[in-house]
């Protein structure tokens, strides 16, 4: 084989292994990310549990979270819209209730405890909310293989 054969071949080879970690990384990264602003002072634990599951969600819905009280600082409602659960209508309004009602107390600490679920696909966290003393339970379900806020009216195990 060529000089050029061998650097023909190897180029194939690295564009093959391009395209494949462009997709593995379009494939089980998260359609939402945290912003660089504005900043957020969260943190995340589960609850004292005797299932080690518990803990695995907390890491689970870590940057989920996050996002959440990023959104509700900032005041935005479209990007709250889009943590929705894909099965949930209603989403406008009940996340403008959301900033009206929690977006005050984002502007500080906010801790948040993951509590145990019943079933592997939905789970309560609560956040409590330290510049208000608020505290808010929301419900999160994984749809997926991603984990979303039930935003708004929904039957999310209609379609599991």
């Amino acid at each position: 084989m060529t000089k050029r054969g061998v650097l023909l071949g190897w180029g194939g080879l690295v564009v093959l292994l391009g395209v494949g970690v462009g997709v593995w990384w379009g494939w089980f990264r998260a359609p939402y990310a945290l912003a660089d602003s504005p900043r957020v002072d969260v943190t995340v634990r589960a609850a004292k549990s005797e299932y080690p599951y518990t803990r695995e969600t907390a890491e689970d819905v870590d940057t989920l979270v996050r996002v959440y009280v990023q959104r509700l600082k900032a005041g935005d409602v479209e990007g709250l819209m889009e943590l929705a659960g894909p099965a949930y209508d209603g989403t406008r309004g009940a996340a403008y209730e959301q900033v009206r009602e929690f977006g005050e107390g984002a502007r500080g600490p906010v801790e948040v405890t993951v509590l145990e679920g019943d079933v592997d696909y939905f789970n309560p966290v609560r956040l409590t909310y330290d510049r208000t003393g608020q505290e808010q339970e929301l419900l999160l379900v994984k749809d997926d293989g991603y984990w979303w806020v039930g935003l708004g009216e929904g039957d999310p195990a209609a379609g599991m």
